[in-house]
């Protein structure tokens, strides 16, 4: 359709939209046969998987892939799941409905992009999803680092509503990919509008060090941010950085609002056929390499682009040949390098040079404390905690330990009770980076944990009670412990059963406690 705003900009509506919660859309009759599809989608999961429930989740991926005969690469880790898949098109989508059928509450929100037409030697010749820490390597693996999606991810815009966006001259825009992908292809904002913001990252971990330097927060702040990247998934956690870190420093971040492109640019360039205010490639992981706006004549593309080849300087526009940065450094960037150069690239590798490594760029070395502002963090979140959400841990609580047990009590002198809790497990010396989450991957499902804290500072000393789901869970667990002990964060916590105290004052949970994934970190 054409755009509505009259600027003569041609706008595919229903490309730019999301299939989550929506039926997949079906197969293009002239792509039903002698052509490929390619799926690429990632789907988070908070609170995170166990190390159980990972294992099953790969399990179940390579078990629907295999079933569909799907290629391709993709990581599961605690986090979620994040794939780049291939095959004819009913079995990309049958692939699909597998994993909402598996878990609907999960994957009926994943938004599963799909791409048809695609030449068969296009397609991925095999199948390999590996485990891994972190779906993007930001850095932020596990729970005590990464921010909350849930609560600071930013807010999703759709292709046309971010185009809109874009023409905002009080607005920056951020592409949150590798300095290599940005060189082939970026989002050129109209004259007047937003300003577009490189952060030169060589990869993803240097994301949280540029979003912690002084200079970029000069240029965040009082702005509208939009962020964008290939796909989506690495606009997620950015924007949840980026939230976080001005929600517990808001005297050095402060941004207006900070917004993601949904679906990313892969979306954006199906819904602009014309490229919009894309210029040049969208670099891609796949066999494929690059997309191009559908609408836009190849040469016209190339005449977008600024790259060059690393060693004789030509315009090149091109990644191919797999050659990496070779500075001292280990850099290990691709580079690019054009046909002409490709014998001298194979016998001087030590030549090669990435645009950064080539002008000396460095990136900013300030790591910021990514544990302190989530604890941070949790603690704001938890002076909001409603009535309500203490009211079903109560509610859970009760069932565990339900008019039966007290009943039972009052058929019992002092002298005759137990002289600990069957369900619940006392633990000490427990590192500062101790979670629920990470303590549920070697105690199983926890029902209720409380942090114990310093009478006058409020702050964690290392110790807590958890309640497991049954009296037989905490003994078996308490019969598997090496000398009543478990290993976390190289540091050695003691684990006993947790003891009574008077039958009378013995209620649980305690009448001061909060609901937390996190210990509290004191005034």
């Amino acid at each position: 359709m054409a755009d509505p705003k009259g600027d003569g900009e041609k706008i595919v509506l229903e490309h730019g939209r999301s299939v989550a919660g929506r039926e997949l859309p079906g197969v293009p009759k002239e792509y039903e046969t002698g052509y490929g599809t390619i799926v690429l989608f990632y789907q988070y999961k908070e609170p995170v998987w166990s190390a159980k429930e990972s294992k099953k989740a790969l399990k179940k991926v390579m078990e629907l892939g295999e079933a569909h005969h799907i290629t391709g690469r993709g990581r599961v880790a605690p986090e979620g799941l994040n794939c780049t898949l291939s095959g004819t098109p009913l079995q990309v989508r049958a692939f699909c409905s597998g994993l909402r059928e598996w878990n609907p509450r999960l994957f009926d929100q994943t938004d599963f992009k799909l791409t048809d037409g695609i030449p068969l030697s296009k397609l991925f010749k095999s199948l390999s999803i590996r485990k891994a820490n972190e779906l993007v390597a930001y850095g932020l693996a596990g729970d005590h680092k990464a921010p909350s999606l849930e609560k600071f991810a930013g807010e999703h815009l759709d292709a046309d509503q971010y185009h809109t966006a874009m023409n905002d001259k009080d607005t920056v825009i951020v592409d949150v990919r590798n300095a290599y992908e940005s060189a082939i292809g970026h989002f050129q904002p109209p004259s007047g509008g937003a300003k577009l913001i490189d952060p030169k990252m060589r990869n993803s971990i240097e994301f949280p060090k540029w979003l912690n330097d002084p200079e970029t927060q000069k240029q965040l702040n009082g702005k509208k941010v939009l962020m964008y990247c290939t796909g989506g998934i690495r606009c997620e956690r950015a924007t949840a950085l980026l939230n976080q870190m001005s929600a517990v420093h808001p005297d050095k971040l402060k941004p207006r609002a900070v917004y993601e492109l949904r679906g990313g640019i892969e979306r954006y360039l199906k819904t602009f056929p014309q490229g919009g205010f894309w210029k040049g490639k969208n670099y891609l992981f796949d066999r494929r390499m690059e997309q191009c706006p559908s609408d836009v004549p190849p040469d016209q593309v190339d005449q977008q682009v600024d790259s060059k080849c690393c060693l004789c300087r030509q315009k090149w526009t091109m990644y191919r040949g797999k050659f990496k940065c070779a500075t001292p450094t280990l850099c290990g960037v691709p580079v690019i390098v054009c046909t002409s150069c490709e014998p001298q690239a194979l016998t001087h590798a030590h030549l090669l040079k990435c645009e950064l490594c080539r002008v000396g760029y460095k990136t900013p070395d300030a790591t910021p404390d990514l544990i302190g502002q989530k604890r941070m963090a949790e603690a704001l979140d938890n002076t909001n905690v409603t009535s309500s959400s203490s009211s079903v841990v109560t509610k859970d609580t009760t069932n565990n330990n339900g008019p039966e047990t007290k009943k039972k009590r009052t058929l019992h002198s002092e002298q005759e009770e137990p002289l600990f809790h069957p369900d619940r497990l006392f633990l000490a010396r427990l590192p500062l980076t101790v979670t629920k989450s990470k303590l549920e991957q070697i105690l199983g499902t926890i029902i209720v944990i409380h942090w114990f804290t310093d009478s006058t500072s409020g702050a964690f000393y290392g110790s807590c009670v958890v309640q497991l789901k049954s009296a037989s869970n905490a003994k078996r667990i308490m019969s598997q412990l090496n000398n009543g002990s478990i290993s976390m964060d190289k540091k050695r916590a003691k684990v006993s059963f947790a003891k009574r105290g008077s039958p009378q004052t013995d209620v649980w949970p305690p009448t001061n406690h909060t609901p937390r994934e996190f210990p509290p970190i004191g005034t």
